[in-house]
């Protein structure tokens, strides 16, 4: 025999809907920015953040790509600092 199991309408979700972190939200927000950004849009940038401390890494087309990565990430409210590791071509 099989019983009906109900659950109540208050249950919370068993699924994220979205960050849990300050961190996470952070990265969000920054990686939100960076693909609204026509500069950096098509650069493929892997983006962390730890104890708001931004790394950013990967390779770009070019130094200055690269400079205003760095700028935007420094722009981001809650940011305290910014560790730059994108590679420009050569460099």
């Amino acid at each position: 025999m099989t019983y009906p199991w109900f659950f109540p309408d208050d249950l919370p979700s068993l699924f994220q809907t979205g960050p849990t972190s300050e961190d996470a939200r952070l990265a969000c927000r920054l990686l939100e920015q960076m693909q609204r950004d026509p500069v950096l849009r098509h650069e493929r940038i892997c983006i962390e953040v730890q104890n708001r401390v931004v790394i950013l890494e990967g390779e770009v087309s070019s130094a200055d790509v690269k400079a205003h990565a760095h700028t935007v990430a420094w722009g981001t409210t809650d940011v305290h600092d910014v560790n730059n590791r994108l590679r420009p071509p050569g460099g």
